[in-house]
C-alpha cells in the first residue's frame, strides 16, 4: 500500500487499482469521492458504477454522496441504512442495526454483482465491515479492476468493542488496497 495525497488523484493513476481514502468524520471523504466520480465522467471513462453504502446525515454526521446530474450511464445502488451508533444504545442494538445493514448491503452486492463495472466507487465501505469480515469485502472487489471507495477511520464515534472491530477490519482493507488517502 502506498499513501497518496487527495491533490495527486487522477483517473489514470487509479486505473486498475484499489484506492481507500480514510479519515475522521466531516473531513471531506465523500467529497473527495465525487470528485474523482465526476473526474471519472468528465474523462468518459465507460462502465462506472457508485454503492452508496452511508446513511442519511445523522446529528449532522454521515449523508449520501453528491451524484452529478446529468449522468445516465452511471449505475448507482443505495440501499437504506441506519447509523448504528448513533440509532443504537445498547451494544446489542447497535450491533442488531449493524447486521441489519450488512443484509442490505449483501442484497446491494447480490445484484452488483450480476454485471460488475469496470470502475466501482464505494461511498462509506465501513458500513458494511460493520457486518462482515474484511475477507468478505474483497472476495465481491475482486471482480471489479478499478475500486475507488472510502471509509471512517477515527476516534470520534468511540473506542468501545464494536469501534475497534471496525478499525480492525479498515486496517486489513488498507493494507489489501494499492494506494491509501488518508483526509484530516
Amino acid at each position: 500500500m502506498k499513501a497518496l495525497s487527495a491533490v495527486s488523484l487522477t483517473p489514470a493513476l487509479l486505473a486498475q487499482r484499489r484506492t481507500l481514502i480514510v479519515g475522521e468524520v466531516k473531513t471531506g471523504k465523500s467529497a473527495l469521492l465525487a470528485r474523482l466520480l465526476r473526474d471519472h465522467l468528465a474523462q468518459g471513462t465507460p462502465g462506472l458504477a457508485v454503492m452508496d453504502l452511508a446513511p442519511e446525515a445523522t446529528r449532522g454526521v454521515g449523508g449520501k454522496m453528491p451524484l452529478p446530474s446529468p449522468a445516465p450511464s452511471l449505475r448507482v445502488y443505495s440501499p437504506e441504512i441506519a447509523p448504528p451508533r448513533l440509532r443504537g444504545g445498547a451494544p446489542e442494538e447497535v450491533m442488531a442495526l449493524a447486521r441489519t445493514n450488512g443484509q442490505a448491503i449483501d442484497r446491494v452486492w447480490e445484484q452488483y454483482l450480476r454485471s460488475p463495472s469496470r470502475v466501482l466507487f464505494i461511498n462509506d465501505v465501513s458500513m458494511y465491515l460493520h457486518a462482515w469480515p474484511t475477507e468478505r469485502l474483497l472476495e465481491r472487489l475482486a471482480a471489479t479492476p478499478t475500486v475507488i471507495m472510502n471509509g471512517y477511520r477515527g476516534q470520534s464515534l468511540g473506542s468501545d468493542p464494536f469501534s475497534q472491530t471496525e478499525r480492525r477490519r479498515m486496517e486489513r482493507l488498507a493494507a489489501a488496497c494499492d494506494y491509501l488517502v488518508e483526509l484530516g
